[in-house]
């Protein structure tokens, strides 16, 4: 059996880098239900929710670009590896050139570790969250930039020079090569998310007939002093949302919400409305939850509100749902140290009357409102379908008020 050469070894791990770049590519446009596998292999390596943090924090594209829209960071590194890859076969099919080639390799990857190291920082001290699968790329590329290494350490030639070399005979195919990728990365990311959204019955007839569905619904008054707010207090469009931290579909929610105040700064804030799913604190649902769970989460999220921390115990009790943890007084509390609350504050605040008052009144906003179900929105004072929105429909209603303001 003739023995694999150490080009193709590092060429197969290449490919293994692009292929995860790949998952975070659809991950990016495809957000918290987008890629299953890409959800599962980040939750085995990081910890549940990192890779969707990272994915909605604002450094993880390049957004807006004309034509193209945006471009994920995760597309670069879909081309750079890929790129690599070709570079590593080549090495073997143009042996005249072979120490070019792997010389170009090397001196990429430097600069790729470099970069790598950069958003770890990125990751570690702005995002405050580490994604798992990107960690893999990252040491994907010190492990294929220590191999090259080993391949030409006795090279007498190591100059750029040499390395820039390769440029000769390829010419214009190396640049069609990353174009190339740069193209597959982009149209493979997104067209998912399209296949996926369309799966959903989420096309264009469908987002038409929303958008005309909220044009004729009625506008309702909704009291939002006293109420949790994130973006810009002064936005000109508002989306209330009547939700219960138990929810699945208001978790989901949540991440979408996330996205659009992140694409729209400025321009759309959020209202959150309590509405517990607990009748141990809303009169009009029938059944208790155990220990009060919805009950307690709400009240936590409402304390954390009062010393401007509301974001942080939002993110942390989905994080919880989403990791199974029941809310109770002691999870809530761990929530609100972790995340540098006011112990004894914090304490007080859960056992007080103005909490229970506080709900009371949000539950009384939605029987005006008659909502029986969550997550339930409105925007700018009006109605859409209950349930996990439909981003698509969403951002288009959004551009369309836009254009109104």
């Amino acid at each position: 059996m003739k023995k694999l050469s150490p080009s193709y070894i590092l060429a197969g791990i290449s490919s293994l880098a692009a292929i995860i770049s790949f998952l975070l590519i659809r991950k990016y446009f495809g957000g918290e239900t987008a890629d299953g596998l890409a959800q599962s292999l980040c939750d085995v390596v990081s910890e549940s929710g990192s890779c969707s943090k990272v994915s909605e924090s604002s450094i993880s594209a390049i957004r807006g670009v004309p034509v193209l829209g945006d471009l994920p960071i995760a597309l670069f590194g879909f081309a750079f590896y890929g790129f690599i890859a070709y570079l590593f076969v080549r090495s073997e099919q143009k042996s005249e050139n072979k120490e070019g080639y792997l010389l170009l390799a090397f001196y990429l990857l430097v600069i790729a570790f470099v970069i790598d190291l950069g958003l770890f920082s990125a990751s570690v001290f702005y995002i405050d969250a580490v994604c798992g699968l990107c960690a893999v790329t990252w040491i994907s590329t010190l492990i294929l930039a220590g191999g090259t290494f080993f391949l030409i350490k006795d090279y007498s030639d190591k100059s750029i020079k040499k390395a820039s070399s390769v440029f000769q005979p390829e010419g214009l195919n190396l640049y069609i090569i990353v174009l190339l990728f740069l193209a597959v990365g982009q149209v493979g990311g997104k067209s998912f998310h399209d296949s996926l959204v369309d799966g959903e019955h989420t096309g264009v007839a469908q987002i038409q007939k929303q958008l005309a569905e909220y044009e004729k619904a009625p506008v309702v008054p909704i009291d939002l002093p006293g109420s949790s707010i994130q973006g810009d207090p002064n936005a000109p469009i508002t989306i209330v949302k009547f939700a219960d931290f138990n929810c699945g579909h208001c978790m989901d929610t949540s991440h979408i919400l996330k996205r659009i105040l992140r694409d729209y700064p400025g321009l759309v804030k959020i209202v959150y409305k309590n509405f517990p799913l607990d009748a141990n604190c809303n009169k009009l649902v029938q059944s208790p939850r155990p220990d009060a769970s919805s009950c307690v989460a709400a009240s936590a999220a409402i304390c954390a509100d009062k010393q401007n921390k509301f974001p942080l115990m939002y993110e942390g009790l989905y994080r919880n749902t989403e990791n199974r943890i029941a809310h109770s007084p002691a999870s809530v509390l761990s929530l609100a140290q972790q995340e540098g609350l006011d112990m004894n504050q914090f304490r007080s605040c859960l056992s007080s009357p103005a909490v229970r008052t506080q709900i009371n009144k949000e539950v009384d906003d939605a029987a005006k409102v008659e909502i029986h179900s969550t997550p339930s929105l409105f925007i700018n004072n009006k109605p859409i379908r209950s349930g996990t929105p439909n981003e698509a429909f969403l951002r288009a209603l959004i551009e369309s008020l836009i254009k109104k303001v």
